[in-house]
């Protein structure tokens, strides 16, 4: 008489090889973990203003903001989803509001393709970043 259980194991690791079975890790909702850090302006200390965003790799709609304090720290919400960040690869930009016409940190920190700015947000209480911006070439 044939093993049940052995044709089942048979069946289920058939199904495994060819992919017919969905990941264990299942399809939920999109996580989202908290985010902050700090941004050095070299060669001077914190930079005490403007805007840190990070864009997930996953989702270019789901960009994360916050606001630079005094002390050059953040710390990101993403619209509609609250506090924190998409899990997963983002790139990062730097945006700062010229003083009296000129430019505070080099402009390609305002831009996420050129910033050459990229971190991982993984699924932890939080996930801490500290880079380094640079002033405009002369």
């Amino acid at each position: 008489m044939p093993n049940p259980c052995r044709a089942a194991h048979t069946t289920w690791a058939l199904m495994l090889a060819i992919g017919v079975l969905p990941p264990s890790s299942g399809c939920g909702p999109p996580k989202f973990y908290p985010v902050r850090g700090k941004v050095i302006l070299k060669g001077v200390g914190p930079l005490i203003e403007g805007e840190v965003r990070f864009r997930p790799d996953a989702n270019h709609d789901l960009i994360a903001t916050g606001k630079i304090s005094k002390d050059g720290t953040f710390s990101l919400t993403t619209p509609s989803q609250g506090e924190g960040v998409l899990e997963g690869t983002c790139k990062a930009a730097v945006v700062v509001t010229p003083r009296k016409g000129k430019l505070v940190i080099d402009k390609r920190f305002e831009d996420f393709d050129t910033a050459d700015l990229q971190f991982t947000v993984t699924a932890r209480n939080e996930n801490f970043f500290i880079f380094d911006v640079t002033r405009p070439a002369p």
